[in-house]
C-alpha cells in the first residue's frame, strides 16, 4: 500500500496493516493446532498378525443396530499395502472390499492365562463335505410378500458372528 498526505488515510492504512498481521499470526496458530491434532500414531501391523475390525462402518445385517458387535474378528492381515492400509482375510460371505485403514484396526492379543480367544471347533467331515452345527437361525429374508422365507441367517455353533451366513 502506498503513502498518502491525508492523516486519516495514513491512520487507516496502519490499522489495516496491523489487522492483517494479527490475522496472519492467528491463521498460523490455527494451522499448527490442526496439524498437531491430526498427527495420530497408528499401530503398525505385520502380515500374518490378527486384528479386530471396528464394526461401526460395516453394513452387516443384525436384528438391531444397538446389538451390533463393536468389533468383528479377529482377522488375519493378508497383505500390508501401505503405512496405514491393510488387506484383511475376511469371510467369503461378507462380500465387501477387504482393505482397511489402520484407524479401524485394533491389535488382537492373547494371554497365557486365558489362552486363545475364540477357538474354533474342528470341522465335521461327512461324505467328503464340511459340516457345521447350527446354533441358531438369527434372521430371514422374504423374496416376495406373503411368501415363506427363502433365505435364513445361520449362526454356527462354536464360531463368532463373522462366520454367520445366509443360506437358502
Amino acid at each position: 500500500m502506498g503513502k498518502s498526505s491525508v492523516p486519516s488515510v495514513e491512520k487507516r492504512l496502519m490499522e489495516l496493516r496491523k489487522l492483517r498481521e494479527e490475522m496472519s499470526a492467528l491463521l498460523d496458530i490455527s494451522a499448527r493446532r490442526v496439524k498437531e491434532r491430526s498427527r495420530r500414531n497408528f499401530d503398525k501391523f505385520e502380515k500374518g498378525k490378527k486384528v479386530w475390525l471396528e464394526g461401526k462402518n460395516l453394513s452387516l445385517r443384525y436384528s438391531s443396530p444397538k446389538l451390533f458387535p463393536k468389533h468383528e474378528g479377529p482377522f488375519e492381515i493378508e497383505e500390508v499395502l501401505g503405512p496405514v492400509t491393510y488387506k484383511l482375510k475376511l469371510p467369503f460371505q461378507w462380500r465387501i472390499h477387504p482393505v482397511f485403514h489402520a484407524g479401524l484396526l485394533t491389535p488382537y492379543k492373547e494371554t497365557e492365562v486365558h489362552g486363545q480367544n475364540f477357538l474354533e471347533p474342528p470341522l465335521d467331515i461327512v461324505e467328503g463335505q464340511e459340516e457345521f452345527k447350527v446354533e441358531a437361525i438369527i434372521g430371514h429374508k422374504l423374496k416376495r410378500k406373503n411368501k415363506k422365507p427363502t433365505h435364513y441367517l445361520m449362526a454356527w455353533k462354536g464360531y463368532d458372528s463373522s462366520h454367520n451366513e445366509w443360506l437358502t
